[in-house]
């Protein structure tokens, strides 16, 4: 019998190089490691034998369930009759796709190009971002301790998705830049990998964090 309170996490599964976080995820993981009987077919109908197992429980005949042909022609029927005859709200979600994602694509890349191009840690500047940088890391550490995450060097590390440099000199607090919004945990040598560098722009930190707000508020 296995003790549980010995296992440690990060866990690698036995099967296969899935790494769980914590035995939750474990737990559902181990799912997809099940037989699957010799006479089951896929879940969305398309006659193939299942092949694989998810951890909802449902036999699919591709790991990447999404490949399937009939869930995508479900799918594909699904969304012609959600949009058949709602011209209104076609014409409204055309205009914010130009609106939002066009326009801003070209705007987003030059606003983290300019918050990359201020952070550059000055000497003048060395003690005090040194000392905001450890009340981030700080915070950030107790967010996925309570999550339940586990880091370590060589396992996961919790990421600031606008870094603390940049986040120093685009003038966010502690609580700002270690807001949850801004944080992840991601493999360690992602982390490292991804250095300084930030994938939310000033402005797209700033909408998260007021949507949190306006989200407790309700």
């Amino acid at each position: 019998m296995i003790n549980n309170s010995m296992i440690k996490y990060p866990r690698k599964c036995p099967d296969c190089e899935y790494v769980a976080n914590n035995p939750t995820m474990f737990h559902y993981h181990k799912k997809t490691h099940q037989l699957i009987p010799n006479d089951e077919l896929c879940h969305f109908g398309c006659g193939q034998k299942a092949i694989h197992r998810n951890t909802g429980g449902k036999y699919t005949c591709d790991r990447e369930w999404q490949k399937c042909p009939s869930y995508l022609e479900q799918l594909s029927q699904r969304t012609k009759q959600s949009w058949q005859g709602d011209t209104e709200r076609k014409e409204k979600t055309k205009k914010i796709f130009e609106d939002q994602v066009v326009f801003n694509k070209e705007a987003r890349a030059k606003s983290i190009q300019a918050t990359k191009d201020r952070a550059i840690l000055k000497p003048e500047d060395a003690k005090d971002y040194r000392a905001f940088a450890r009340r981030c890391r700080r915070v950030a550490l107790a967010w996925a301790k309570e999550k339940g995450y586990i880091l370590g060097q060589q396992t996961y590390h919790v990421d600031h998705k606008m870094s603390i440099l940049e986040g120093y000199y685009a003038n966010f607090t502690v609580d700002q830049i270690s807001h949850p919004a801004n944080l992840q945990v991601i493999p360690a040598k992602e982390n490292i990998a991804k250095g300084s560098n930030s994938i939310l722009s000033k402005e797209e930190l700033l909408e998260l964090l007021d949507e949190n707000l306006h989200t407790r508020e309700q």
